[in-house]
């Protein structure tokens, strides 16, 4: 991991961690929480269909099935999906080198978690690949009003922090993750780049 800006100001003052496909593989139970939540409106996918999405809200999917807003309300499809995550919390995998990532940075640092789902779903998350004894500050996408691809999170992370974005180093595996960092202007380690499994 760098340990100096690009810039060479020195050893980096925060570090920030995507939750989903960064610091714990999830793509199992959030491809099984929007299908439950499908199944429950009467739509049925594949996995393959869920494969190419990258961000799961009602308004993204409802576009890509040609759906009304009446046919999948945005909290009956939150409520559902919510309720299937937190009952299968087994499926959660965690990643050996987002551990050892996390771990060195909180030493040093100060750590934050940056997520496009909801704070108390990254807090169970955190919980189940045991990396909740860290002193994290987390932002979910209800601290803000609009999530990843929007700077939004990272400036809160940022400000809950009391850091300057280009003091901190943002860990994300999607553009939309990497587009809000940058925006927010923070310095991005794309972990599509390393061997981070």
């Amino acid at each position: 991991m760098p340990t100096t800006t690009s810039d060479g100001r020195g050893p980096y003052a925060a570090y920030a961690f995507d939750f989903d496909g960064t610091l714990a593989d999830t793509t199992d139970i959030n491809h099984g929480a929007v299908r439950a939540s499908l199944a429950a409106h009467g739509i049925t996918v594949t996995t393959a269909w869920l494969a190419a999405e990258p961000v799961f809200t009602a308004t993204r999917l409802r576009r890509r099935l040609a759906l009304p807003p009446a046919a999948l309300p945005e909290d009956s499809f939150v409520q559902a999906a919510r309720a299937y995550w937190f009952a299968h919390t087994d499926q959660i995998t965690p990643i050996t080198a987002a551990a050892a990532a996390a771990r060195d940075a909180a030493e040093h640092a100060a750590i934050a978690v940056v997520s496009a789902n909801y704070s108390d779903i990254v807090r169970a998350g955190l919980n189940v690949i045991g990396l909740n004894d860290l002193p994290w500050t987390v932002v979910g996408r209800d601290h803000v009003t609009h999530p990843k691809p929007a700077p939004d999170a990272y400036l809160h992370a940022a400000h809950l922090l009391d850091m300057a974005p280009g003091r901190c180093l943002a860990h994300e595996d999607t553009d939309e993750g990497i587009t809000a960092a940058t925006t927010a202007g923070m310095h991005v380690l794309d972990i599509r780049q390393l061997p981070w499994r």
